[in-house]
């Protein structure tokens, strides 16, 4: 069993509790979903359970986290880590080596565990996770989902009793999503316990025991897993919540003609070293205020056509015209503005306030817009904090919105949505609404179902390096 006791935790440097007061207890094989905003303290409690408070995070912390009855804190990470496994939302931020075999042995290795017992564990994982294919590959050269699946074997390995996972979905288009379901499905089956912080529940239904919603650094409401999933999107909307059902379709709304703003054709690109093109002729077309939705598997190209179309990689085939003419990718670099999906690349400054100045079209006459652009994101009260103290999600916020600040022709983001919470989610939206109502083109690789419902006007789905027919979307702005 795995209990938390009165147990409260302040960041150094942070005047708030993240935590407070809180007392949790999950039964050996119990799966628990951690639900709730952003900052309501679900990723702290994730690193408590798992012993990085107090090991590795510096703070104040007050109460217990207990093992079997033993404070994670009287013990040594490598004796938790027998126990207690943990699997955060970036996997690549918990590799230790280059390669998949190396990198699943790396644990039991620091372990110290006998060379044949070892070798043992690390052949049982990857089968167990269906990767031993891959046992020879490089991590750079892996899907998200293929990540994913290494530092769960890597964690399986070691052979833990209780699992702490932290958005583990964030990154993974639907296929992905039901193979880490899967995956999860058989843990229990083997008397796992599972504790598990997400915004995005929906793949969990009919796997979770509990949900416990935390807000404000406090568990607010425990329900029963059947109960939780028992509720409709609308009221799952009316209390922050993400939906627990994704839409099964779009109603197309009338046709609009809009003027074309870019437009790709016959767009060729090829990694080098690589035998083959990442993409092999991409065409779109997006319109004055659309907001499309590229959708498609990991490693369809997704990220490869944004780099393309706003001029960071160079083109191999084809070209790409903005408002009708062809541009040049020194050109695209001046019209166009991406946001990457790891947003701790695109900050450079040491205010959020001066990320947004940097961004403004005319920096020389602020006139309040960047003190506006940052409560439409929710970030009024962290003008001043360092972009690279914020949490994920508010990282993420002030990429885009330090992008929009640039009033681009174009904007491209790629998985805007990954480890929002649902009102930020919608908050997102609506800042895209605002971008494509000035008559600029939005453009958006997501797999966020519900995002798309929100506010895309049109989807356009993405196979092996080429763009297919796109769907209007029951969204207009």
């Amino acid at each position: 069993m795995i209990s938390a006791v009165d147990l409260s935790f302040r960041y150094a440097g942070h005047k708030g509790w993240a935590l407070k007061d809180v007392c949790l207890e999950v039964a050996p094989g119990e799966c628990v979903i951690l639900a709730g905003p952003s900052g309501g303290g679900k990723s702290t409690l994730a690193k408590c359970l798992s012993g990085l408070v107090p090991h590795f995070e510096k703070g104040v912390r007050a109460g217990r986290v207990l093992h079997n009855g033993v404070d994670l804190a009287e013990l040594a990470m490598p004796r938790i880590a027998l126990g207690v496994g943990a699997v955060f939302q970036n996997p690549r931020s918990q590799f230790f080596t280059t390669r998949v075999e190396d990198e699943v042995a790396f644990g039991c290795e620091n372990a110290g565990l006998p060379r044949e017992r070892m070798l043992r564990r690390i052949h049982r994982a990857l089968e167990r996770f269906n990767i031993a294919h891959l046992r020879q590959r490089t991590i750079f050269d892996l899907s998200a989902g293929e990540r994913q699946k290494t530092i769960l074997a890597a964690v399986y390995a070691m052979g833990p009793e209780v699992w702490i996972l932290d958005e583990p979905s964030a990154n993974l288009d639907p296929a992905s999503m039901e193979d880490l379901r899967i995956c999860l499905e058989s843990l229990k089956r083997e008397g796992k316990t599972l504790i598990i912080a997400e915004h995005r529940c929906h793949y969990l239904r009919g796997l979770a025991d509990r949900v416990m919603v935390l807000a404000e650094g406090r568990i607010v409401e425990v329900q029963g897993g059947a109960g939780f999933f028992s509720q409709g999107n609308a009221q799952m909307s009316r209390r922050g919540l993400r939906w627990t059902r994704l839409p099964q379709g779009f109603t197309p709304p009338p046709a609009k003609r809009r003027q074309e703003r870019l437009a790709s054709r016959g767009l060729r690109f090829r990694y080098p070293g690589e035998g083959h093109d990442a993409l092999q002729g991409a065409d779109l077309s997006a319109g004055a205020g659309e907001i499309i939705a590229l959708t498609g598997a990991n490693g369809a190209g997704k990220t490869t056509l944004a780099m393309l179309l706003c001029g960071l990689f160079k083109e191999r085939g084809g070209r790409v015209a903005i408002d009708g003419l062809a541009r040049k990718a020194k050109e695209r670099v001046r019209l166009c503005r991406l946001v990457l999906q790891e947003a701790d690349h695109q900050l450079f400054t040491e205010s959020a306030y001066k990320e947004l100045r940097l961004g403004l079209a005319d920096r020389g006459r602020d006139c309040g817009r960047g003190m506006e652009l940052l409560e439409a994101i929710g970030l009024g009260e962290k003008a001043h904090c360092r972009p690279q103290s914020l949490s994920g999600g508010e990282k993420q916020r002030l990429a885009v919105a330090a992008a929009l600040a640039a009033q681009p022709a174009i904007l491209i983001l790629d998985e805007p949505t990954s480890g929002l919470d649902a009102a930020n989610m919608r908050r997102m939206g609506e800042l895209l609404k605002q971008a494509a109502g000035r008559g600029g083109a939005v453009l958006v690789a997501t797999h966020d179902a519900e995002f798309i419902q929100t506010c895309c006007t049109k989807t356009m789905h993405m196979e092996k390096g080429g763009v297919l027919n796109g769907q209007a979307t029951g969204s207009q702005i």
